[in-house]
């Protein structure tokens, strides 16, 4: 279970970090459902202190997730409980 997990947070950490990057020359950051008026997108240019806030909770989520599942795969961390 502990190497189903690892490499499943490892997937989300990397993928979190994947799009944080990208941030940096797309401009923006997706931040999830806006209800029936689309995605809520947090632009660089029009909203700063939403985006770099965004782009530091991504950042640290993805590297919480990564170094987690990488515990998880040497064997440092024990796995999450099923229940």
């Amino acid at each position: 279970m502990s190497i189903f997990q690892g490499l499943l947070f490892l997937a989300f950490g990397m993928g979190l970090l994947i799009v944080d990057f990208q941030s940096l020359s797309r401009g923006w950051l997706p931040c999830g459902s806006n209800g029936f008026k689309g995605r809520l997108e947090f632009h660089r240019q029009d909203q700063p202190g939403a985006f770099w806030s965004m782009f530091v909770l991504y950042l640290l989520a993805g590297a919480a997730l990564s170094l987690y599942a990488i515990g998880l795969l040497v064997g440092f961390a024990s796995p999450l409980p099923l229940r």
